[in-house]
């Protein structure tokens, strides 16, 4: 590859591996209160990036890294360096908890919005382009992505649930994983029956490619187009664009929100909901 090729790889690296699209640990150790100083960051940056990011500022880091607030074409975001200032750190740094340092180095720096409360979340989406799948049961709300394999995991352990009568799903179907997934997501909320679109995709669904099975919509109508991009920004709002994201109230009657699937069962999972009518938790 070469190096120019590299160079914009890194770039692209910057701009999207702090959404969550990638995920990676990074060993944590004690921070020596030694940083790498600006005009060092700018040289490595200016290195690896071949001038396509600019350092605006540096601030200590977690584990003895350097934390870079970056410009790159036109975006503000966050990388890091290491103490020796011949590496630079592009993507999430997650500590022995999970949480990601550069998110939250983000939001503290104001470089974005602080995410939306579960419940302001989950009364925002009882007024989306949704649908509601069962009849009976405690209600979740999922957001999903057609071309998301994870969602498609969900999909598939919810239905026995839905099916039984023990849950019900408020479907937000939105679009960011890949090139299909808008005008897959435009032919799922633009079909007469977007359950029956949605299990057409479902049952379709490439697990060797992961791609959902519907076909994509050619010339989705315009409150369909602001349809699908009104559902991603808000998922956008709950500080991560990952899918699926599930909004739940608790046994206290408090809305939880969570990225991603739980390593417990959502049979288990289930079994502990409460109440979520239109959008807000009852007690």
């Amino acid at each position: 590859m070469e190096k120019k090729s590299i160079a914009l790889a890194v770039a692209l690296f910057i701009i999207g591996g702090l959404t969550g699209a990638v995920v990676d640990r990074f060993a944590v150790v004690p921070h020596t209160g030694t940083e790498v100083s600006l005009s060092a960051a700018e040289s490595l940056l200016e290195s690896v990036t071949h001038g396509r990011a600019k350092a605006e500022k540096v601030f200590p880091g977690p584990g003895g890294l350097t934390g870079i607030e970056v410009t790159l074409e036109g975006h503000p975001t966050i990388a890091f360096a290491t103490a020796d200032g011949k590496y630079l750190v592009a993507g999430p740094v997650l500590n022995t908890q999970g949480t990601d340092e550069a998110h939250a180095a983000m939001l503290k720096l104001g470089l974005i919005p602080k995410p939306t409360s579960p419940a302001t979340m989950a009364a925002k989406a009882a007024h989306t382009d949704s649908f509601v799948l069962g009849t009976s049961g405690p209600e979740m709300i999922a957001f999903i992505d057609p071309d998301c394999i994870f969602c498609h995991k969900f999909y598939e352990e919810a239905k026995p649930l839905i099916d039984a009568g023990k849950l019900r799903v408020r479907y937000v179907v939105v679009a960011f994983l890949k090139k299909s997934s808008g005008p897959k997501a435009a032919a799922i909320l633009a079909a007469k029956d977007p359950a029956m679109a949605l299990m057409e995709n479902e049952n379709s669904f490439n697990v060797g490619t992961e791609e959902g099975g519907i076909q994509p919509a050619q010339n989705p109508g315009t409150a369909t187009i602001s349809a699908v991009k009104n559902n991603t920004k808000l998922l956008a709002e709950s500080g991560e664009m990952a899918t699926p994201t599930l909004i739940y109230c608790d046994q206290k009657g408090a809305a939880t929100l969570v990225h991603g699937l739980k390593k417990e069962s959502l049979k288990d999972l289930v079994a502990h909901l409460g109440n979520l009518q239109n959008g807000a938790c009852q007690k």
